[in-house]
């Protein structure tokens, strides 16, 4: 996918970032790291027309790990702010190290489960998009986004080529699956 000048160089930076720190945290496998733009940039980029079409609110990457793909996702859309769900606390500091490094106004970096964050006031139901990449198997997945988003927002989880996809949810791209919350889901 083709981005802005201004965003493939905070691209780049974040990249550096991820090779940089990878090593002592186990943020990508150590193949991945040499191809890191196309396997996981390109990969998470993909979720950015969705992104750009949801309305004005907050979105939620849980288990953001290495940030895929909320880092990915807030870099090509300053505007829209991002939560960043990361229990390991190791990970939640290079998280902020490269919110610090690249400047990223629109980033919050949360040290939280999904579940710790779906029992917070201002967190439960707050994201008009909650997205997660590698986070569990896809039912699972989406059973731990629901409590975050608002009524009508909806959830994206990246599933595998072979994975069943979950009751309720629709393959939105190849490989990629969302699904609306319901005003019911309380």
């Amino acid at each position: 996918m083709r981005v802005g000048e201004g965003t493939e160089d905070r691209l780049a930076a974040y990249s550096a970032l991820v090779t940089q720190w990878s090593p002592r945290l186990d943020l990508v496998a150590p193949g991945d790291v040499v191809r890191f733009r196309q396997r996981h940039i390109e990969d998470c980029l993909r979720l950015l027309s969705l992104a750009e079409g949801c309305p004005p609110g907050a979105a939620a990457d849980v288990g953001s790990g290495a940030g895929l793909p909320g880092l990915v996702l807030a870099i090509a859309q300053p505007e829209q702010l991002w939560r960043l769900f990361e229990p390991r606390s190791s990970r939640a500091a290079f998280l902020e190290e490269v919110v610090r490094e690249l400047d990223l106004a629109n980033v919050e970096v949360l040290a939280v489960t999904a579940q710790q964050g779906a029992a917070r006031a201002d967190l439960r139901r707050g994201h008009i998009l909650a997205v997660a990449r590698a986070l569990a198997p896809p039912e699972e997945s989406l059973r731990l986004l629901r409590p975050l988003l608002a009524p009508g927002g909806t959830a994206a989880v990246f599933i595998g080529k072979n994975a069943r996809i979950p009751s309720g949810a629709e393959e939105w791209l190849d490989g990629i699956v969302i699904q609306s919350s319901v005003a019911e889901e309380a």
